[in-house]
């Protein structure tokens, strides 16, 4: 297993997060009886820590715009490159401080996945295969992943992403949720290697390129996604 995980369901939380574990944030409708109203808790019979596009764009709201650092400032060639460094950065933070890996993720290795997987088009939507459905947005976020980070009884044990296919147009939602499943594809790398494996290895599997990169290999999208990722070390 990758990392040093925190106990499970143990009733630490993520110091952004707005309700107690069991619960989880919600936004009113807009409805008679509201106004005024932020938002508020509702219970999480699941008790598994499970967050909902509500949330995500609530702690984006408060807390990503103070971040700072940790990012190659460089745009890769591309008009939109620098557009969505402030949730990169939010959301790379976030998960970092949930999994407390033994080597953190660096957000500029996410900023290159992005830069190899849409070219930071946030509406990108392209066919992944019967399976696997539609890849959407940003972090090309296919639908089968969305339906796993979703899934209370499926492969993930705790730190669900509970949002629907639609919301992974949206570049905040997007984002957190395929840092999330990076996360995942670190522990089916490391399984596969019967290793640790790095955040590039684990890169090349959310690609579903680890079968290539084991055999020594270099596919085109990974020699990019390099290349992207030592330009935006320069630009620190």
């Amino acid at each position: 297993m990758p990392g040093k995980k925190k106990k499970e369901n143990d009733g630490n939380r993520h110091p952004w997060r707005l309700c107690p574990l069991g619960q989880y944030w919600v936004r009113p409708h807009d409805r008679i009886g509201t106004r005024g109203v932020v938002g508020h808790c509702r219970t999480n019979p699941s008790k598994k820590d499970q967050i909902y596009f509500d949330e995500l764009q609530e702690i984006a709201r408060l807390y990503f715009k103070s971040l700072k650092g940790g990012l190659g400032s460089a745009r890769l060639g591309y008009s939109q490159g620098n557009k969505f460094d402030e949730l990169i950065r939010g959301w790379t933070r976030y998960w970092n401080d949930v999994f407390d890996p033994n080597v953190p993720l660096d957000a500029d290795l996410v900023k290159a996945l992005i830069a190899t997987e849409s070219g930071f088009r946030a509406q990108s939507k392209t066919r992944a295969g019967k399976r696997a459905g539609w890849a959407r947005g940003l972090m090309q976020v296919t639908d089968w992943t969305q339906r796993i980070l979703s899934d209370e009884e499926g492969e993930l044990s705790d730190h669900l992403v509970n949002i629907d296919q639609s919301d992974l147009l949206d570049p905040n939602a997007n984002i957190a949720a395929g840092i999330r499943w990076l996360f995942r594809k670190q522990e089916t790398a490391s399984s596969r290697l019967g290793r640790e494996a790095s955040w590039y290895e684990a890169v090349a599997d959310y690609k579903s390129y680890l079968k290539e990169v084991r055999a020594g290999k270099e596919p085109k999208a990974m020699k990019d996604l390099r290349n992207f990722y030592e330009k935006l070390k320069e630009r620190r």
